[in-house]
């Protein structure tokens, strides 16, 4: 693998070590430029796919390769999306044969929520003039929420006051969870949104 020398930030988390090991110059700046610029910023799902293609890329090239256009991200697909198992089982081989170290590679790619983490705590990056989207959206399904809370609890006391409903002193809890198909964990919706996403992807 390349040094261990990297950018200034190889020892913060995964994304340093992984750019740090790959000398993948410029990453960070790259990251943050990309995310919290102002206009029109890239996703964290892109910028996690980019990551992962420059760390294949990488490694090609330390095996000799000369990688094409796309060949990168069209490996990455082959090795980790879903596929026929004989074709993922090709795609390794093929690249084993050509010396690259492919459980090495997969093991040092990285995810979506890891490299929102990178961001927001290793380079402490925030949202441009347009504000954080997510923080943005999360805040809006928050109100959605206690609207909900609001007009349920008032309905129910309407009810109550006018003797249509036997109840006495009550509460209302809106508990709106996320359940994410892949892993097939539940999430409540303020642990989803502050996590970035969903624990079970941190790998790629």
């Amino acid at each position: 693998m390349a040094g261990t020398e990297g950018d200034g930030s190889a020892a913060c988390c995964k994304v340093g070590r992984t750019a740090a090991r790959y000398e993948l110059e410029g990453l960070d700046e790259e990251l943050a430029e990309r995310w919290g610029g102002d206009g029109d910023s890239v996703g964290v799902r892109e910028l996690a796919a980019e990551v992962n293609r420059r760390v294949l890329a990488e490694a090609m090239r330390e095996a000799g390769l000369d990688p094409l256009d796309g060949e990168p991200e069209n490996l990455l697909r082959l090795l980790t999306g879903d596929v026929p198992a004989g074709r993922r089982l090709d795609t390794r081989r093929r690249l084993e044969r050509q010396d690259v170290d492919v459980d090495a590679v997969l093991s040092d790619t990285v995810s979506h929520q890891t490299v929102y983490n990178h961001l927001r705590g290793c380079l402490d990056v925030s949202k441009g003039a347009d504000g954080d989207r997510l923080e943005r959206r999360g805040s809006t399904l928050y109100a959605l929420r206690n609207r909900t809370e609001t007009v349920t609890r008032e309905t129910l006391a309407s009810l109550r006051d006018g003797g249509e409903l036997d109840l006495d002193g009550f509460d209302v809890i809106v508990d709106v969870r996320v359940v994410c198909e892949s892993c097939g964990r539940s999430r409540d919706l303020a642990t989803l949104i502050e996590a970035g996403g969903c624990e079970c992807g941190t790998s790629y």
